[in-house]
C-alpha cells in the first residue's frame, strides 16, 4: 500500500451502548460490535480502505459477531483486523467484490446468493458456497452470510454412510399417520419413492411368515416401553427375502403419550449370507481337520515300547496343510534289534500322505526281512520310481543292536542325526542321494557304538528350516538349544525335556521328531 493511502482505522470498544452524539470511529465500531454481539448471525462490519483519489482498494474488518466463521475456520474477534483481498484473494474480481463496491456507492442492500468462493490451499483448490447479504452502515459495509456447502457436505456424507452401510431411517407419526423415509430406505425395501412410505403395519404383510410374530412383538414392545428395541426379520423384496435389522424407539409428548416412532433399518442380507457361508466353511474345515487327525493317527500311530530304548515321537502338522508327507518309525525287530527311521515326502495333502504311507509300510516289511539300512533305501528308491515317479523324498534309516549298543545308519538327502553325549551335541553325517531322483542308486552304512544315556535325535527339515536361513545355521541353533537343556535334568527326564524344547522353525511345513535314549541296562536285554 502506498504512503498516500487513506485508511479509516477503528478500534472496537466493548461496554454499554453509546450516546447518539458520539460519532468517533472508535465509538461507531463499539456500537456496531455491540449490535453484532446481540444478534445470532454470522456477520462482520467492514470499513473501506481508500487510495489518495478516494477509490476503494480494500476493506478491513472492524467488528465481528461471535458466530462469524470464515473459510479458514477463524471465528469472532479473530476476524477483526483482517483485510478482505489480503485474507481472501479469491474475492478479487468476483461478483461479491463488485457487489461490495455497488452497495458502498448506492447505499442499496444486495444479496449475493449463491456466491461460490474459490480458495487455494496447499495447491488444492477448494470451493465453498455462501449466501451473502450486504448493507451500508455508518460509512462501512455490514456483511452477513450463511454457508450452504457445509450443510450440503453433511447431507452428502449422510447419504454415503447410508449407502455404504446399507442403512436407512424412517419416522412414523402415531398421531397423523404420516411417515418420512430417507432415500436409502426405499432402496432397502425395493420401493419406488413415488409411492411414498408405507405404514408400520404393512411389515406384517411383507415379513416372512415365520417372522410375523417378531413384528407383532416389536410393535407391542414399542407401544408399551417405547424402546429402543432391536430385532431382525426377513422381508419380501421382489422375488426374494432379504434380512433386515431394525432399531426403533418411540418419542412421547409432555403427557407421556406416544407420538412418533423413529427407526433405523439396515439390510444385512449380504452379511448373513457371508456368515452362513463362513459357518459352512468352518464346519467343513473342522470335519476335514478331524478326518486328517484320524488319518494321521492311522498312518503315524503311537509307538510301542522298544527294549533298550526310551523313545519320544512327535508330529507337527503344517498350519496350511494338516496332512503332509513327514513320517517316523520306531519298531522292535527280532533278536533284540530295533529300526529307527524318519522321512519326508515332498508336498502336502493326500497325495504326499499316500506316498508317505507306502514308504513307511515298505520300510517296516524290509526291516523284518533283515535288510540293513542301505538295502532298505535302495528298495525304497526303486519303489518310489515305480509307483510315484513324480515324487521326491528324503530319509534317515538306522538299525540299533541292543546287545552291543551298535547303531548302523545311512541317509538319503536328509538332515543328519544328532548324537547327544554328556553335554556335547555331535552330527552323525553319512550323506546319500535323495529318493526318487535316479533309477539306480546305491547307499552305504556308517556304524557307531553308543553309550548308556546317549540321546539320538532324528527329525525332518521343518524343525530347522526357515526362509532366508541356511540349514547348517538351523542345525547350530538346534544343537545349542539341546546342549543348554540336557544338563538341567536327570537322564531319565531328558527325552521329555528335549521334546518340550523343540518346536518347528517353519510352521508352513510339517515336522517329525524322534528322540531315543540308550538305557543303561540295555546290554542285559536279549
Amino acid at each position: 500500500m502506498s504512503g498516500g493511502d487513506r485508511i479509516l482505522r477503528l478500534t472496537p470498544v466493548s461496554g454499554p451502548s453509546l450516546d447518539a452524539g458520539e460519532s468517533s470511529p472508535e465509538a461507531v465500531a463499539g456500537l456496531v460490535q455491540a449490535m453484532l454481539d446481540a444478534i445470532a448471525i454470522q456477520g462482520v462490519w467492514l470499513v473501506p480502505i481508500r487510495d489518495q483519489a478516494g477509490a476503494i482498494r480494500d476493506f478491513e474488518v472492524c467488528a465481528a459477531s461471535p458466530e462469524a466463521t470464515d473459510v479458514h475456520d477463524r471465528t469472532g474477534k479473530e476476524l477483526v483486523g483482517l483485510r478482505t483481498l489480503e485474507a481472501y484473494s479469491g474475492v478479487a474480481g468476483s461478483p461479491l467484490w463488485d457487489a461490495y463496491l455497488r452497495v458502498m456507492e448506492t447505499g442499496e442492500p444486495e444479496d449475493v446468493d449463491p456466491y461460490v468462493h474459490r480458495e487455494d490451499g496447499g495447491g488444492v483448490p477448494r470451493l465453498s458456497t455462501y449466501g451473502v447479504r450486504l448493507a451500508r452502515l455508518q460509512g462501512g459495509l455490514l456483511v452477513s452470510w450463511v454457508r450452504h456447502d457445509r450443510e450440503e457436505r453433511l447431507s452428502a456424507r449422510l447419504l454415503h454412510t447410508e449407502r455404504l452401510g446399507h442403512l436407512g431411517w424412517g419416522h412414523w407419526s402415531l398421531i397423523t399417520g404420516e411417515a418420512e423415509w430417507s432415500d436409502q430406505l426405499y432402496v432397502i425395501h425395493g420401493r419406488d419413492p413415488a409411492e411414498g412410505p408405507f405404514a408400520l403395519e404393512y411389515y406384517r404383510e411383507i415379513a416372512h411368515p415365520d417372522d410375523v410374530p417378531v413384528v407383532e412383538h416389536a410393535l407391542t414392545t414399542l407401544s408399551g416401553s417405547g424402546g429402543p428395541h432391536e430385532f431382525d426379520i426377513r422381508i419380501r423384496v421382489g422375488d426374494e427375502y432379504r434380512h433386515i435389522r431394525v432399531t426403533a424407539e418411540v418419542s412421547r409428548d409432555a403427557n407421556g403419550r406416544p407420538v412418533e416412532i423413529h427407526g433405523v433399518v439396515q439390510d444385512v442380507t449380504d452379511w448373513r449370507r457371508t456368515a452362513d457361508e463362513l459357518a459352512e466353511v468352518t464346519q467343513r474345515l473342522e470335519e476335514e481337520s478331524q478326518l486328517t487327525a484320524r488319518l494321521q493317527s492311522i498312518i503315524l500311530p503311537m509307538q510301542d515300547s522298544v527294549p533298550g530304548l526310551q523313545l519320544g515321537v512327535r508330529y507337527f502338522p503344517a498350519e496350511t496343510a494338516p496332512l503332509g508327507g513327514d513320517w517316523y518309525q520306531a519298531i522292535h525287530l527280532d533278536h533284540g534289534e530295533a529300526l529307527l527311521a524318519v522321512g519326508d515326502v515332498a508336498g502336502h495333502g493326500l497325495a504326499a500322505a499316500s506316498a508317505m504311507a507306502k514308504l513307511r509300510h515298505a520300510i517296516t516289511g524290509l526291516a523284518f526281512a533283515d535288510h540293513d539300512p542301505a538295502q532298505i533305501l535302495v528298495a525304497l528308491n526303486r519303489l518310489l520310481r515305480r509307483m510315484r515317479p513324480d515324487v521326491l523324498a528324503t530319509s534317515v534309516v538306522a538299525r540299533y543292536r541292543t546287545k552291543d549298543r551298535t547303531l548302523r545308519w545311512t541317509h538319503a538327502g536328509h538332515p543328519p542325526m544328532l548324537l547327544v553325549r554328556g553335554t556335547k551335541v555331535h552330527r552323525l553325517l553319512h550323506p546319500g542321494v535323495l529318493l526318487g531322483v535316479f533309477e539306480d542308486v546305491s547307499y552305504s552304512c556308517a556304524e557307531i557304538r553308543l553309550e548308556p544315556d546317549d540321546l539320538l535325535l532324528m527329525f525332518t527339515d521343518g524343525l530347522i528350516e526357515r526362509p532366508g536361513r541356511d540349514l547348517f545355521e538351523g542345525l547350530d541353533i538346534l544343537s545349542a538349544a539341546i546342549a543348554e537343556t540336557v544338563p538341567k535334568v536327570p537322564p531319565q527326564d531328558r527325552v521329555a525335556a528335549v521334546m518340550e524344547t523343540l518346536a518347528p522353525s517353519n510352521t508352513g511345513d510339517d515336522t517329525c521328531i524322534l528322540v531315543a535314549r540308550i538305557l543303561p541296562n540295555s546290554l542285559e536285554v536279549s
